[in-house]
């Protein structure tokens, strides 16, 4: 069983770094490399496809977890969808009614979520194990 999660953690993390990778480059070469919309579209498309990879090979490693896997995983998957909601909007209300002012960006919502998940996945393996 290890064999296996070994080997779709290994095609998870592949689909990841091709996707991040992929962002990098677009948003570096986009006015810099080119000056096309219409090659940032494919860019864009590239990056989406990509992307969808990504999400194929994240569920095709939860297939193979075991119920206790899946049961840290769900509970950490709630908590950071929870806190994002949560978070997101409070920073964005901000912004709205002038208590921050620079404007919110994505990518902190990013990392705040990448933060979120991986705490909460590892408080979750320390608590069930």
């Amino acid at each position: 069983m290890k064999k296996i999660l070994k080997k779709y953690t290994k095609k998870l993390a592949i689909w990841t770094v091709a996707w991040v990778g992929s962002l990098a480059f677009l948003t570096g070469a986009e006015n810099t490399l080119w000056d096309s919309l219409l090659i940032t579209k494919i860019g864009l498309l590239i990056n989406f496809s990509i992307g969808i990879g990504m999400i194929i090979a994240n569920k095709n490693l939860f297939d193979h977890y075991d119920e206790l896997q899946k049961k840290i995983h769900l509970e950490a998957l709630a908590l950071t969808l929870g806190l994002t909601v949560i978070v997101g909007i409070s920073y964005e209300v901000s912004f709205d009614f002038g208590i921050i002012n620079s404007e919110p960006e994505g990518e902190y919502l990013v990392f705040f979520i990448s933060i979120c998940y991986i705490v909460s996945t590892l408080l979750n393996s320390r608590r069930y194990k």
